[in-house]
């Protein structure tokens, strides 16, 4: 029998409803509850269309929540419900050659790398059991930090969408020698976005990146608010490179500084002189929204 884990998101009004049982303050804006409920409704609706379109086609369901353990044993396939940040999340514990299918479980929630919604869950469903639903192959970036203390460490969760390196306090300068292309030159501005094909739509494309096509296996950077004297003549502030062929790094100046990955996801400190370069992680597919 075909076995189907689906993860789903924790709701703005679950979580507002859990900070309300810890007697902690929390907004009593009536549109704000509003909407938050709507929301609720809307994802719990689209669960209950998602399960009854699973047992229909007589697949075994399994549940867990946003950032929970996994049940064990053996998946034939993973669906994230909620939006892009859960099948983000979800990504982090495929193995080689499953497959993903996110599904935007209301209307509050960003569905970009969604292949579908509460108004074609059933067709979505029925095209992964005729075997006619359509993956992309999305590449993802690991990191490796050679540390200025001594010795290497690489983060073991892949990047679906993005790295950010920056100062630990957001008003901070971030101070650091980027190396690019047999170039290298010292900065100081606000960070660097690392992004994938993946990512490129997201918070690097809203800094000033550019799409990139979704099977596009190079990273793109951009510099962030650089301070620039013109008789500097700095240039690497935006690119793209190949992580397997160019040489691209980041050596740290700052007192302390931090390296996210895929927003809140995980965090790690970078301390003076540490040096971060990037890598191919084993790429995911994951479906796209049927035509």
């Amino acid at each position: 029998m075909t076995r189907a884990l689906i993860i789903r998101k924790p709701t703005n009004l679950e979580q507002h409803q859990q900070l309300q049982a810890q007697s902690l303050v929390v907004s009593t804006d009536p549109e704000y509850l509003q909407m938050a409920t709507r929301s609720h409704e809307e994802h719990y609706a689209c669960l209950a269309k998602l399960k009854q379109s699973l047992l229909d086609h007589q697949i075994e369901i399994l549940e867990a929540g946003r950032g929970q353990h996994w049940p064990k044993g053996d998946f034939d396939v993973v669906i994230a419900l909620g939006g892009d940040g859960t099948l983000i999340t979800a990504s982090y514990g495929l193995r080689p050659g499953m497959p993903l299918i996110g599904i935007r479980s209301s209307s509050a929630s960003v569905g970009f790398l969604c292949a579908g919604d509460q108004s074609n869950v059933d067709d979505v469903i029925q095209r992964f059991v005729d075997g006619r639903l359509i993956y992309v192959e999305r590449q993802r970036l690991s990191a490796r930090i050679d540390r200025a203390a001594g010795g290497t460490e690489s983060i073991q969760t892949p990047a679906l969408n993005d790295f950010l390196f920056a100062a630990a306090s957001p008003a901070a300068t971030t101070r650091y020698r980027i190396g690019f292309q047999d170039r290298i030159e010292s900065h100081r501005s606000s960070g660097i976005w690392i992004a994938t094909a993946t990512g490129s739509t997201a918070a690097i494309g809203a800094a000033g990146g550019v799409p990139m096509d979704a099977g596009d296996q190079h990273l793109q950077f951009l510099v962030r608010e650089l301070y620039h004297r013109k008789e500097e003549g700095l240039v690497i502030t935006h690119g793209f490179a190949d992580p397997v062929q160019d040489d691209f790094w980041i050596e740290n100046h700052c007192p302390a500084a931090m390296l996210a990955l895929d927003g809140e996801k995980q965090v790690l400190r970078i301390n003076f002189g540490d040096v971060i370069r990037f890598t191919h992680a084993e790429r995911i597919r994951v479906a796209i929204r049927p035509n």
